[in-house]
């Protein structure tokens, strides 16, 4: 009776047009997606995780390999010990900063995409004039390749479709949270 008046409930709300299935039929992982989810993500991970992946990889190597070109070229002068560390630090940094971002877009803020935009943009830059001190022709040319590749991911037609299902469903979220605030069952905050 109970699951009947919950369907019906977010029947209303337009979170569901499909009938329940009936949860004694279920195998365990169904009744566990269909519990714990909004949506099934098996089919999500199925879809966008090759997007997600070479968004991470593209990332960390454009940070690294942009890391590494500056350590060879404008700072090849410098004291290495300092200088290892103060870059081992900071990169790491922005590597921290662009996971936070990540994690921020595949929540279902994409706004923050624009940070993964600039960390790219500033990679390809520094790696750009970097030419000037005639580097290594293959580290020159993957520090270079490595952000276009990262934009080109973010500007692809599945990325971009990945950030609205996020704000689609972070959407759902919020309604069903407003719902259950009004209805004074929200326990989190």
């Amino acid at each position: 009776m109970k699951k009947q008046r919950a369907q019906k409930a977010l029947e209303k709300m337009g979170y569901s047009n499909q009938p329940a299935l009936d949860w004694k039929n279920m195998s365990a992982e169904n009744f566990h997606y269909s519990v714990f989810y909004l949506e099934d993500p098996r089919l999500l991970r199925k879809r966008y995780t090759p997007v997600i992946a070479g968004w991470m990889l593209a990332g960390g190597f454009s940070i690294a390999l942009t890391g590494l070109l500056v350590l060879v070229t404008y700072l090849s002068s410098a004291p290495d010990d300092t200088t290892l560390r103060n870059w081992f630090f900071s990169w790491l940094a922005i590597t921290v900063v662009f996971g936070i971002a990540k994690a921020r877009v595949l929540y279902g803020h994409i706004h923050w995409i624009w940070i993964h935009v600039g960390v790219y943009s500033i990679c390809f830059m520094v790696s750009l004039a970097s030419i000037i001190y005639a580097p290594n022709i293959y580290l020159y040319s993957t520090a270079l390749l490595c952000p276009l590749i990262g934009l080109l991911i973010l500007n692809s037609h599945r990325c971009r479709e990945l950030r609205h299902k996020m704000v689609e469903l972070r959407h759902k979220r919020e309604a069903i949270i407003a719902t259950l605030k009004k209805q004074g069952r929200w326990k989190w905050w």
